[in-house]
């Protein structure tokens, strides 16, 4: 895989459903523009993991993590899941959780889940799709709202810095807890 390939954000969504199954939904996206350039859903079945996992694996590792909890609940889940079928889990690169950026009490914030962010239910393609689309509605509010400039990296969407930005404060204040 390319350098260039291994830089994008895996943006997902991975639950089990009230049937037992597991749903997987996920895209690859180009940090600058938040376009997605992969697109994977997947409904698993009881017991069917070891067939979806290798896709699920080669997605995700070594990647930045992007989604709406996905510390409390997607991370454990995918741990379990491998280490159920004797695989190693895909790591992350480093994980961005928009719930920190939800639970800000900002303008921006409050509008984003007016827009759907975090919304999501089954852990599909869809809910990723809702969530992508409500993190870039945000983009056109943010000099409305005068939400102030953050630099996460040159070449990333102006919501992934502020996203970013309220993950990052998030994690650095539990370490003073």
């Amino acid at each position: 895989m390319s350098k260039s390939n291994k830089e994008l954000i895996a943006f997902f969504d991975f639950k089990r459903d009230n049937r037992e199954a597991l749903q997987f939904g996920g895209m690859l996206l180009v940090p600058k523009t938040l376009n997605d350039v992969v697109l994977e859903s997947m409904m698993i079945p009881p017991d069917d993991f070891p067939e979806d996992s290798d896709t699920i694996y080669d997605m995700l590792n070594g990647r930045v993590w992007m989604g709406h909890d996905i510390t409390r609940v997607e991370t454990p889940l995918l741990e379990a899941e491998f280490k159920k079928i004797g695989k190693p889990a895909p790591t992350a690169k480093s994980i961005i959780d928009t719930l920190h950026f939800t639970s800000s009490d900002t303008e921006l914030a409050k509008l984003a889940i007016q827009f759907g962010l975090g919304r999501q239910a089954y852990g599909s393609f869809k809910d990723c799709g809702k969530n992508l689309k409500a993190i870039k509605k945000c983009e056109a509010f943010m000099s409305i709202l005068e939400e102030p400039e953050r630099k996460y990296e040159d070449d990333v969407h102006p919501m992934l810095s502020v996203i970013k930005y309220y993950h990052d404060e998030a994690v650095n204040a539990r370490r003073f807890v």
